[in-house]
């Protein structure tokens, strides 16, 4: 099992400050105990609009130089609008981010069934303003019919990803998919060899160990990627331990999940360490600092329960 930085961590908008350039990120990743870096394959960081052939070769160099994966690139996409040019639009942005996944030989893509977007309030990302509409701006469209637009673009990506070499990777992500049986159902559907899964904890509906293992079993070697994600502090004896900022809630139980992956499937993939929700303390926006010292502790945190588990049996 490796880990990867996924570079929305250090993208600017869910803290208050700027952007640390992509190519700034890889030596601070590496130092941090990283095996990886995951590109977000928007701005500011991976955008296929900024991107031309010698800033591609460039990041391949600079990975190299720091001894790292380019592990996945991780794309925003909705294929779930009724209006046929936005779903176009989509699989043209799709088209591209393959080919620069290619050309960076990363070999998986990440997708969404339907990405909301996000808006900006002062310079800092919200959600509120994207997923309300998301779900309410095409009121006549039903949800079976959100479910073909999406699987028919599923099946024009994957033939994309096939032809390229490339894999995408389908992740359990809200909404139309709501349960991880539902990306399941989307694999079987386009029933494509370049089509494989993204299944995080974090995003779950439940958590626990039974209800992790009957996930990683359904999906099994289908599951070629994943994130862990949230905030992290130390305790009183340094040691890097999960932050619940409001009693009572129940999260990710991290060592159990990546536990059963190895024991199930035997996974080898990488864990892109993800900061992609605002980070608000005391009704504040935190700063670049906090960002880069979560990213630190998350590779410290995701690293000490990796080292913890012991071998599968040959």
């Amino acid at each position: 099992m490796k880990i990867s930085l996924y570079t929305i961590t250090l993208s600017g908008g869910y803290y208050r400050g700027a952007a640390v350039p992509l190519l700034d990120i890889f030596p601070k990743a590496k130092a941090w105990g990283y095996d990886g870096i995951e590109i977000e394959a928007k701005r500011p960081h991976g955008s296929p609009l900024d991107l031309d052939a010698k800033a591609r070769k460039k990041i391949v160099q600079v990975a190299r130089d720091n001894g790292l994966e380019l592990s996945c690139l991780a794309a925003y996409n909705d294929f779930s609008s009724p209006v046929e040019e936005h779903r176009e639009n989509e699989l043209l942005m799709a088209r591209e981010q393959i080919r620069l996944a290619a050309d960076l030989g990363i070999p998986i893509v990440r997708v969404m069934a339907a990405w909301s977007g996000v808006t900006r309030r002062d310079g800092v990302i919200t959600y509120d303003v994207a997923r309300y509409n998301i779900d309410h701006r095409y009121p006549g469209t039903t949800f079976l019919e959100r479910w073909n637009y999406v699987r028919d673009c599923l099946v024009q990506a994957a033939k994309m990803a096939e032809d390229a070499g490339v894999i995408l990777a389908l992740q359990n992500h809200a909404p139309i998919i709501t349960h991880y049986k539902d990306m399941l159902d989307f694999i079987d559907e386009v029933n494509s060899p370049a089509l494989k899964a993204c299944l995080d904890a974090p995003i779950m509906e439940a958590h626990g160990e039974a209800y992790y293992r009957a996930a990683i079993t359904a999906t099994g070697k289908r599951m070629v990627h994943t994130h862990y994600g949230g905030q992290y502090k130390r305790d009183r004896d340094g040691r890097v331990v999960k932050l619940v900022a409001k009693p009572h809630t129940v999260t990710s139980d991290d060592y159990i999940f990546m536990k059963l992956a190895k024991e199930i499937i035997n996974f080898q993939g990488h864990n892109g360490y993800e900061l992609c929700s605002p980070v608000v303390i005391g009704h504040r926006h935190q700063g670049l600092d906090y960002a880069l010292e979560q990213a630190k502790m998350a590779a410290e945190y995701m690293r000490e329960i990796i080292n913890s588990l012991q071998p599968v049996p040959a």
